[in-house]
């Protein structure tokens, strides 16, 4: 989650920095952090079952809101801001640099997983960071191609895997019990084997598939000038406008011609609907990414973003790494017994004390101890 720019330039060095870099990545963390959350709180096979104890109330509209609004929504845009920051540090630092730092992140990742949680995404990030340098010679417009490729192949791929594959299996609704009452050594053990198992899955390939094409747009953005746009409030507001009004109309065709749910019985209806919802995938990811921009007049919001965007691979960690000491058996041993209402309070209660924190660090100009220890070992410390 700590990207090239913010490693690689000094924190007491304000001018250097670009503050949209960080409040975007900083508002990616918010998003991120409240999904993750969920996730080690009850995994995915059995969350249906969770969710159906609450179907009324503020509980259910925390829900929706959660897999409506916020669930696979902010890895893009963390993927993106990966791909601008690797365009501004990489004539700067070199390949070499950037390989050693995408080898460390793969370290921290698996580390992650052994000791933390599965659902690390830090070794995804190395892996398509190291793609990146093959394709990196590419014109930009090849690589927005292929991007949008990838992007429409990562919704269209979904039609080309059986349900059992997709859905909660066997093995998956067992391991479950070890995470609600097993003991460290066995929560390690069932970590990595349902690492493992998912990591060469169908829906594991869809989704690398995805955050690529994010992090290729983010790269060729930012290398053909598209970063000077972030500063023009006229062209994000344009911008947000045009992505919402393309999200909304989806959204009101879907709903409209009964295009949710199952999949549709022609396959040329089923081709068109994921072509559709692939855009609206984009819009609205893009709108998320453009929105604390459009916000930034909010000075303290601002500073509250901009400050935690910093040092987001710290808080990144250190979020994960309190979810599993809350949910697991060896920790306090919540798993799968909050109600949403109580995880959001817990989530929120963290984040202020995460941004509070920020703000004394930046103050400081301190870097963060993940961030610090990877810039060391990197050897650029």
């Amino acid at each position: 989650m700590e990207l090239s720019q913010s490693a690689n330039l000094p924190v007491t060095s304000p001018q250097e920095r670009l503050s949209s870099i960080d409040l975007i990545r900083g508002f990616a963390l918010l998003g991120i952090g409240i999904e993750n959350l969920f996730a080690v709180h009850t995994h995915n096979a059995t969350f249906s079952h969770y969710a159906a104890q609450y179907s009324q109330g503020m509980n259910l509209w925390l829900l929706i809101g959660l897999m409506v609004l916020i669930r696979s929504k902010f890895y893009p845009i963390f993927s993106f801001v990966f791909g601008v920051a690797a365009a501004l540090s990489l004539p700067k630092q070199g390949r070499f640099y950037f390989f050693r730092r995408s080898l460390i992140l793969m370290t921290l990742g698996i580390l992650q997983v052994l000791f933390i949680w599965n659902g690390d995404v830090l070794t995804q990030y190395a892996l398509m960071s190291l793609l990146l340098l093959l394709v990196k010679p590419l014109p930009n417009l090849i690589l927005y191609v292929l991007a949008a490729g990838l992007l429409l192949f990562s919704f269209l791929g979904n039609g080309l895997v059986s349900v059992e594959d997709m859905t909660a299996n066997e093995f998956t609704q067992r391991i479950t019990g070890v995470y609600s009452s097993g003991a460290f050594w066995q929560v390690t053990h069932v970590r990595w084997r349902e690492f493992t198992h998912g990591f060469f899955s169908w829906p594991a390939l869809l989704f690398m598939c995805r955050i690529f094409s994010f992090l290729l747009l983010g790269f060729a953005f930012a290398r053909g000038g598209g970063v000077k746009k972030l500063q023009e409030n006229l062209w994000v507001q344009k911008s947000c406008l045009g992505l919402v009004v393309t999200a909304g109309t989806i959204a009101i065709w879907f709903h409209l011609a009964g295009w949710r749910g199952e999949s549709l019985v022609s396959t040329d209806l089923e081709t068109a609907k994921q072509l559709l919802f692939t855009l609206y995938f984009f819009a609205l990811v893009g709108f998320y990414l453009l929105l604390p921009l459009l916000l930034s007049q909010w000075s303290f919001l601002q500073r509250a973003l901009v400050s935690l965007g910093q040092y987001t691979l710290t808080h990144y960690l250190a979020q994960n790494m309190i979810f599993s000491l809350l949910f697991y058996h060896y920790g306090l041993g919540f798993y799968g017994k909050l109600a949403p209402w109580q995880a959001v309070v817990i989530y929120l209660v963290l984040v202020t004390a995460q941004v509070w924190l920020s703000i004394r660090w930046k103050n400081a100009g301190r870097r963060g101890p993940v961030e610090a220890l990877l810039r060391k070992v990197a050897g650029n410390g």
